[in-house]
């Protein structure tokens, strides 16, 4: 067998690679080439590392040849692909880029047999849709859902609410943002542990029960106030402002942002807006934007740790349980998303 030696500093920046590398195939070479260089005899790489000798002696020879890229797989040998590499393009076009209504096919979507279809028209390309299916995985692509994303809007007047906002909360204490969730008896479904082969019971209630709440964060302290209700209107947020103005009875001027719901924005929450003599201040978010609510994070935390495979038996259980974990949380440390940071960027 040829020796190999290293020196020093490739010693171990060749152990250093080792632990990082996440293939076996190629971890494995590389412990081969570390334990030859200290100078383990074949027969002990072999039982140390259960690999045949075989194994031992290709991948020494081959390192003394290439060095480190005896490390990594070779190129594969074996008939020529059907799909060159024009052809990988045009599919990662059509997929990415494209839609099959644009080529006249009455489809909204790709799929492998139309994908055949429109690659024999436009190259008379001869492929099955195992080939297609094949090549689309080696591109990387998988058959997934896609994610539904709101409209875009005017970016400028979304810049001007957020920043209005960011003004809000450095000037004032007593800032806040608010939302609402809701509840159900009915609970959410959600991964948990469990025996192979064998499914938990999730007990559901016979008639579904649901209660409303809403919440104010206070940006200053990370406080967090709510009240509930069985629906999500008006009422709801009239008292959410009536326990806001009792909590901070010694603030002349509570600022809230809130969402564009119609709940915020009927006619009895602006009388009660201006009844208040300009002691409350409400500021709309930009719409479908829950990113720019710090309060969503609150709800995903209830819904991950409360909501979802409950066993409460009716709903003011399940409340009390809310509850008692918004308590145990408090105070929250609220964070501005990616919106805001953005407003402190320098444009490009």
């Amino acid at each position: 067998m040829q020796s190999i030696t290293l020196l020093s500093e490739e010693h171990k920046e060749l152990i250093r690679l080792m632990k990082r590398e996440r293939k076996p195939s190629h971890r494995l070479r590389m412990h081969i080439v570390v334990l030859a260089s200290d100078g383990y005899s074949p027969t002990q790489i072999s039982r140390v590392l259960f690999c045949s000798r075989t194994t031992v002696y290709a991948i020494i020879h081959r390192f003394c040849r290439e060095g480190r890229a005896a490390f990594y797989d070779r190129k594969r040998r074996g008939p020529r692909a059907l799909l060159d590499e024009s052809a990988q393009k045009r599919i990662e076009t059509l997929v990415e880029e494209d839609s099959p209504t644009e080529h006249g096919w009455l489809r909204s979507r790709w799929s492998c047999s139309v994908l055949v279809l429109q690659l024999f028209g436009e190259r008379a390309l001869l492929l099955s849709r195992e080939t297609v299916r094949r090549t689309l995985h080696r591109l990387d692509f998988r058959w997934r859902r896609p994610r539904p994303v709101p409209p875009s809007k005017d970016p400028e007047q979304k810049r001007e609410r957020l920043q209005q906002i960011l003004k809000m909360l450095r000037e004032h204490k007593a800032s806040f943002f608010q939302d609402e969730t809701k509840l159900e008896t009915n609970p959410r479904v959600g991964f948990a542990w469990m025996r192979k082969g064998k499914q938990r019971r999730l007990p559901t209630p016979g008639t579904n029960r649901k209660v409303w709440i809403s919440g104010a964060l206070n940006f200053s302290t990370g406080r967090f106030h709510w009240v509930s209700g069985p629906r999500k209107n008006d009422e709801l947020f009239l008292k959410l402002l009536q326990e806001l103005r009792r909590i901070y009875r010694c603030h002349r001027s509570l600022h809230l942002a809130i969402d564009n719901d119609r709940s915020h924005t009927s006619g009895r929450v602006e009388e009660y807006v201006k009844a208040s003599g300009g002691r409350l201040r409400l500021y709309a978010l930009p719409a479908w934007s829950p990113q720019s609510n710090p309060v969503e994070l609150i709800w995903w935390g209830v819904h991950e740790a409360v909501s979802r495979n409950h066993g409460c038996k009716d709903l003011s259980e399940l409340v009390d349980f809310a509850e008692r974990y918004l308590e145990a949380g408090q105070p929250f440390h609220p964070k501005l998303g990616v919106d805001y940071e953005q407003l402190e960027r320098s444009p490009p």
